[in-house]
């Protein structure tokens, strides 16, 4: 899957889920960009699950922010 694939398959749902832990559009939107920076940077050959690796990386930042 390409990069472009990956973002756009993913998009919408990343930033709803973002939104609904962050509770605040600005903040989701900010989240939602570095969830796609790191996933696009990192290696995906080994990922078996894109939705639920995209979707811990969007786990992890909210928690983080």
């Amino acid at each position: 899957m390409t990069d472009r694939e990956l973002f756009e398959l993913y998009k919408e749902q990343i930033y709803y889920f973002c939104y609904y832990l962050m509770q605040n559009q600005a903040d989701a939107e900010d989240v939602c960009q570095e969830v796609f920076v790191k996933a696009l940077l990192a290696d995906r050959s080994k990922v078996q699950d894109l939705k639920s690796w995209i979707l811990r990386i969007a786990s992890n930042e909210c928690s983080n922010v």
